[in-house]
């Protein structure tokens, strides 16, 4: 599911690289991650084609887990321009092993373009990004993991490239209370996984940001109430 910045507390239970191991070495490498398998994946993959993702692009899957959406996009994309990152190197691995290989998409994703990273780490690939995705990462994460996040990877997208998360929004006088998402039923939290954000913490915390314009999409159709933001490099 996810990268980020490793913390003496970690914000949700991804961070527990043994318990995502195990349930690896059972054979739930898709469960792990939340399940929804064919849905969330086409959903992204049919998304950012929507919003101007061709096949020559160059895109960026930051915690992109056993590849629930790369296995779509390696489809999508000429070969080589799939990139990705995860915290679980299980989850990679497994992903590679036993969702790309299988599909006879080896060929197209060579295995030195994914790569474990608990800081954002996308520098390491050598090339600039024309899209990414960051779906259901930051629904686990407070926060300053996204503002960091933004910050790590802005050096390494083009300019005008956009940088697409999904997260939980409730309106702002919701944000101190735990609050049901209508779809889906999942019961989000300002302090505690899973996460939701208002729109004015957004504001705040992206106020004067140099590197990016962020835009609220909203609603994607995601199974789970997640919405969509777009932030796009600024030129």
């Amino acid at each position: 599911m996810t990268a980020g910045k490793r913390s003496e507390t970690a914000p949700t239970t991804y961070y527990d690289l043994d318990h995502v191991a195990r349930h690896v070495q059972q054979g739930q490498h898709r469960e792990v991650i939340g399940g929804l398998w064919e849905e969330v994946g086409r959903l992204q993959r049919d998304f950012l084609v929507k919003q101007g993702l061709k096949p020559h692009h160059r895109l960026v899957d930051i915690g992109c887990g056993s590849l629930r959406g790369g296995v779509k996009f390696v489809a999508y994309l000429d070969a080589d321009r799939y990139y990705g990152i995860d915290l679980s190197g299980d989850l990679l691995e497994a992903g590679y092993a036993q969702e790309i290989v299988p599909a006879g998409l080896d060929a197209k994703l060579p295995r030195d373009n994914l790569s474990v990273s608990d800081s954002f780490d996308i520098g390491g690939f050598g090339v600039q990004f024309d899209m990414g995705i960051a779906q259901s990462v930051f629904s686990h994460l407070p926060m300053p993991y996204l503002v960091d996040c933004l910050a790590r990877i802005a050096p390494h997208f083009v300019p005008g490239g956009i940088f697409f998360v999904t997260c939980f929004l409730v309106p702002d006088g919701k944000f101190g209370q735990q609050v049901k998402q209508g779809k889906g039923g999942v019961v989000t939290f300002p302090d505690k996984d899973p996460y939701h954000y208002t729109q004015a913490q957004l504001s705040t915390a992206l106020a004067g940001d140099p590197n990016w314009e962020m835009k609220i999409i909203g609603d994607w159709s995601h199974p789970r109430q997640q919405q969509m933001l777009a932030f796009v490099r600024r030129r």
